[in-house]
């Protein structure tokens, strides 16, 4: 039982720092080369401007081709995956600490709570969708 609560927390954790990591690349733009006359460099061309929505500035982009796209794409998947993550492993930390807490909802064949089994019943439930 406590094994199944220190990987969920892990997995809390990894899918915590999954969301930050993709909202800060799709806040910060891709890495890209723009060129500026007759000088290019590779930067981060949007990072202080709102190029979510006006596409017609994703040409400032020249290398790689469609570059933009591909990391709206990429990291918003990214960032979709980690929330389901997140959500899935929470819930399996709760299952858990009910399992943990109130176990079979008994002390001696006396019901502990009513709130306890109700609770832990239907986190039991949710079981069938994520097995311990």
């Amino acid at each position: 039982m406590l094994s199944s609560i220190l990987f969920a927390g892990v997995g809390v954790l990894g899918a915590g720092y999954s969301v930050v990591v993709s909202a800060v690349a799709i806040n910060r733009g891709p890495w890209c080369l723009v060129q500026n006359g007759s000088t290019s460099a590779w930067t981060y061309p949007f990072e202080t401007s709102d190029y979510l929505s006006n596409q017609s500035s994703w040409s400032e982009c020249v290398e790689p081709v469609g570059v933009v796209s591909w990391n709206l794409s990429l990291f918003s998947v990214l960032l979709a995956m980690a929330l389901v993550q997140l959500l899935l492993c929470a819930v399996q930390v709760v299952n858990g600490l009910l399992g943990a807490l109130c176990g079979d909802c008994c002390c001696g064949g006396v019901s502990v709570s009513s709130a306890c089994t109700s609770w832990y019943r239907a986190m039991r439930r949710s079981e069938l969708f994520m097995p311990m």
